[in-house]
């Protein structure tokens, strides 16, 4: 089967290139691969889950256990494809070796997280695997596949009591809700009981799951969790753009997704803002400014939308500001006037119309440079790197890429001012 066919997300030539090189040096067959998950990784995770209190690095060791199945998840396959062995029995076997480790830290969640959540989360992960047996369509998806294995990553982190107060088995539930949801779309879609026109839209809703979700976590003051439902919800608006080119969409898709993006990064900033300032009348003009600001210019950008190249924004993408603005708050939330520096370095960026910024989502579409096939794969090693380094500094580095992102076209157009001088 042609992967590169049935993904939203293509992959790029310089991913393709290092698949090579890789499968080029690695002569091993991939079944040995999913056995080594099978038979080696997960009992050496079990024992460590089981045994964690005896170790004082058990929580690392666990970590980098994790993340080690999950590049075994991907090499086997790139490996299998490389060298055409993709037979029914191993792609069966290799998404069957998956199970045993979803079951395992579903079990250790129990307890922590309610049983009918856990028991729909195995259930629908069981419907799909029927269904790729059944039809051997695929059932896999870039984005599907992080948010299940970042939801596996939160069970397990709440199970094992990690994160401190920072973590609560409330935000994994909205981790699961959200990764049962979209796989319910899949599965909707895999049983042709979902018109592809509307998948786009189905997507979209995903998407603003995503943004009401931030808002009630805002409201809590749980600001990590409310920046990573936006990040999540911004991986969703990627897709979702994606599936309106591919298969096309409906007259209500283009509103539904700027619905969507109002409440991501219009809404729920700004909702954030009047609560990390304290509530009052100050917060809360802080807040609404925002807030209509951001909207105003998905707006002004949606009625104009004919004019404009769509390969490019003018001025930073919303999505950038609201990253911005709850990244602050979570790194300076005892600072008030660096989280005013920063709104005012988001507000400034989006407002540089005569700047122009590479369209991500539609980068993803360039034969060249497909920048977003990478962004699930950056997004679950930030949160991994959480439980590891520190919640901190993991937003400090999504802050830095998103400060480069916005600074680098000044950067580049002061250097050829001085360059022609």
């Amino acid at each position: 089967m042609n992967e590169n066919r049935k993904s939203l997300v293509q992959k790029p030539g310089f991913i393709q290139s290092i698949e090579k090189r890789i499968t080029d040096r690695f002569s091993v067959h991939p079944n040995l691969i999913s056995g080594i998950k099978l038979f080696l990784l997960t009992p050496l995770f079990a024992y460590m889950l089981l045994h964690s209190a005896e170790y004082a690095h058990s929580r690392s060791i666990l970590i980098s256990l994790f993340l080690l199945f999950c590049f075994f998840d991907y090499l086997d396959g790139i490996v299998a494809r490389a060298r055409g062995l993709e037979t029914k029995f191993w792609r069966v076997f290799d998404r069957f070796t998956d199970y045993p480790l979803l079951l395992l830290i579903s079990w250790v969640a129990l307890g922590e997280i309610p049983t009918w959540l856990i028991a729909l989360k195995v259930g629908v992960d069981i419907v799909l695997f029927v269904q790729y047996i059944l039809t051997q369509g695929t059932t896999e998806n870039r984005i599907r596949t992080t948010i299940a294995y970042t939801a596996l990553l939160g069970m397990l982190a709440v199970s094992q009591q990690w994160g401190g107060s920072w973590l609560r088995s409330e935000y994994v539930e909205w981790l699961l809700y959200l990764n049962i949801a979209f796989s319910l779309v899949v599965i909707a879609h895999n049983a042709r009981l979902l018109q592809k026109r509307f998948i786009a839209d189905a997507i979209s809703g995903v998407n603003l799951l995503c943004g009401v979700g931030s808002i009630y976590f805002a409201s809590r003051g749980a600001f990590e969790m409310s920046l990573l439902l936006l990040i999540i919800g911004g991986l969703f608006d990627g897709l979702d753009g994606a599936a309106a080119r591919k298969w096309g969409g409906t007259s209500w898709g283009v509103y539904s997704d700027d619905v969507a993006d109002g409440v991501n990064y219009g809404i729920a900033p700004g909702f954030a803002l009047y609560f990390a300032l304290g509530g009052d009348g100050v917060a809360m003009g802080v807040g609404i400014f925002y807030t209509l600001f951001t909207i105003s210019r998905l707006v002004y950008f949606t009625l104009n939308k004919s004019s404009a190249d769509p390969n490019y924004f003018s001025g930073v993408p919303s999505t950038a500001g609201g990253l911005i603005v709850l990244s602050s708050l979570i790194l300076f939330a005892d600072t008030p006037v660096f989280i005013g520096l920063f709104v005012g370095i988001a507000v400034m960026q989006m407002v540089s119309f005569d700047t122009h910024y590479r369209h991500l989502g539609r980068a993803m579409s360039d034969e060249k440079k497909r920048y977003r096939f990478g962004l699930p794969l950056y997004s679950l090693l930030l949160i991994a790197g959480a439980f590891i380094w520190g919640v901190k500094v993991s937003v400090a580095l999504l802050l830095a890429l998103i400060l480069l992102y916005g600074f680098t076209p000044f950067a580049l157009h002061f250097r050829d001012v001085l360059v022609k001088s």
